[in-house]
């Protein structure tokens, strides 16, 4: 699919805060507000534009994140599909996808504990272990995601903060954090509705949310595969580890890099990629390398099929 320059400035706008209205983007691309809406509309209904969402820091609610990855002997083995339908449905899980590379699935999980994760994973295994033929589990610490600098060749600076801090969401608190985390651009008046409370409380709620990091910003859901893009997850671990700040400013820096990863137990390094081919892969990896010689081994996957994407728990 292709846009053009103007297209790009716009999602790049709602990369960076999709609650911003078309005014605000027409005073930064220099055009009129109904040509913003007509591009904008002209996106949704080519499917480039998927929807918009809050992005949740889920750490903050008390949630620990794992991802766990399998190889299988037969992909096409009838008790695969049976248990991506199992997953599909437990309200837990929040990302399952179909993966080439290194490993041929992974699926995260959300858990208040370690324990709940394990019993989950427990009772998985009784029903679905015989079909995996290699797995690895790793909880994450942290994960951020950062506005996509290829659209606009943008020198963005990308921070890296943790938290460890709990907030005690209200029960409405949550409501409002599951329905805004699916529906990023939904007006006060729709989620004072959707919620049954007053605009000025919804509008009072977003801005503790914001102001406290629970919610971290606004973002556009984009099909990148209609950009001629595929989504990569790199590992790397390191000789050196005393490099491991310089080598990840590096990689936060690029334009490709759309995501960063803090494990327990995994890789050195994980980050996320959005490239256009092969070819462009192993030319960033290979640039690392050679920048980098602490830079041990290399590892990816590349998402071939997702199942199942949310941002938020959904109990």
């Amino acid at each position: 699919m292709n846009i053009n320059i103007k297209d790009k400035k716009i999602l790049h706008e709602l990369e960076k805060d999709a609650r911003i209205t078309n005014s605000q983007i027409a005073k930064k691309v220099g055009l009129s507000k109904d040509a913003v809406g007509y591009r904008i509309k002209q996106l949704e209904e080519k499917e480039l534009i998927r929807g918009y969402r809050a992005i949740v820091d889920v750490n903050r609610l008390g949630y620990n994140l794992f991802r766990v990855y399998f190889k299988f002997s037969d992909f096409s083995n009838p008790g695969i599909k049976e248990m991506i339908d199992y997953l599909k449905k437990e309200k837990r899980a929040w990302w399952i996808a179909k993966l080439d590379g290194n490993w041929d699935f992974a699926f995260a999980f959300f858990a208040k504990s370690n324990k709940e994760f394990h019993d989950f994973y427990s009772e998985f295994s009784i029903k679905f272990r015989k079909n995996i033929k290699e797995k690895m589990i790793v909880p994450i610490i942290y994960y951020r995601e950062f506005s996509r600098k290829y659209l606009t060749n943008s020198k963005e600076t990308r921070q890296i903060n943790l938290s460890e801090d709990i907030y005690y969401a209200t029960k409405k608190e949550l409501e409002l954090l599951r329905l805004i985390s699916k529906h990023g651009k939904m007006s006060l008046v729709e989620l004072s509705e959707k919620l049954v409370l007053d605009i000025k409380t919804i509008k009072s709620k977003l801005k503790k949310l914001e102001d406290e990091k629970v919610i971290l910003g606004y973002k556009v859901d984009l099909d990148v595969s209609k950009l001629g893009r595929d989504f990569y997850t790199v590992e790397m671990e390191l000789n050196d580890y005393s490099k491991y700040e310089e080598i990840a400013e590096t990689i936060r820096s690029l334009q490709e890099s759309i995501s960063w990863a803090i494990s327990i137990g995994g890789y050195d390094l994980e980050f996320d990629l959005e490239i256009e081919n092969t070819q462009q892969y192993y030319q960033a990896i290979d640039k690392l390398k050679s920048k980098f010689p602490e830079i041990r081994e290399v590892r990816y996957f590349r998402v071939i099929e997702n199942y199942k994407i949310t941002y938020m728990p959904e109990e």
